[in-house]
């Protein structure tokens, strides 16, 4: 069983609440990648440290997987050498964790990812992080697939998938390259993995949700 439930910032309304269960299948292994990303790309706590230091975040995401029908590079992760390391590390790449750093028009931009989360009766939480954070924009394509998985109809399927479609083509696979290489140039090892192995999979996946669409 696939046990759906957001990782990072918490996404109020009425499709964001209790975890439930589903079969694993294709779709939901997407959502776990997705899942597995946004828990890799919030500041550490004690469970996600353990899976740092000792690099399992690769065989995570490999297992996260292993129902695609599509491939894609993950790569070694990069181990770090403490802790506190990796935490001023995570600190340092933050900012450049938001699309609305690689946008002229941020109020524009703010206001479209809104539309989005409002249109499926979604909101952030007051303490949450920013609507254009990466864990929040992971946090959306998991819904969104995870609620493909769970639809009972081809319509409503179709559009969920049109939706995630949308939804990259307009944010993640516009702002995810530009943020991976800016974080590329970070000095951190261990996010410059992650953040050039989650463009790597945006990229794969963004083709994969054209193709269902006859794209």
């Amino acid at each position: 069983m696939f046990v759906y439930s957001l990782s990072g910032l918490e996404l109020t309304g009425d499709g964001g609440g209790a975890a439930i269960e589903v079969e694993d299948n294709e779709t939901t292994a997407r959502t776990a990648v997705y899942q597995t990303f946004g828990r890799m790309l919030l500041p550490l706590d004690d469970e996600t440290w353990d899976i740092t230091k000792d690099g399992g975040w690769a065989k995570e995401l490999d297992s996260s997987g292993a129902l695609l029908t599509y491939s894609w590079e993950i790569g070694d992760q990069p181990v770090p050498a403490d802790r506190s390391g990796a935490e001023s590390q995570y600190a340092a790449i933050d900012s450049a964790l938001v699309s609305g750093a690689y946008t002229d028009d941020v109020d524009k931009n703010r206001d479209e990812v809104v539309r989005f989360y409002e249109y499926f009766g979604l909101k952030t939480a007051a303490d949450a992080r920013p609507m254009d954070h990466l864990v929040t924009q992971i946090d959306f394509m998991q819904f969104l697939t995870f609620k493909e998985a769970v639809s009972s109809s081809d319509r409503l399927r179709g559009s969920f998938r049109r939706a995630q479609l949308d939804f990259l083509d307009r944010q993640l696979s516009l702002w995810v390259p530009q943020m991976a290489e800016r974080v590329s140039g970070s000095g951190s090892e261990m996010y410059s993995w992650a953040a050039s192995a989650f463009a790597r999979f945006v990229e794969a996946d963004h083709v994969y949700a054209k193709g269902l669409l006859g794209g």
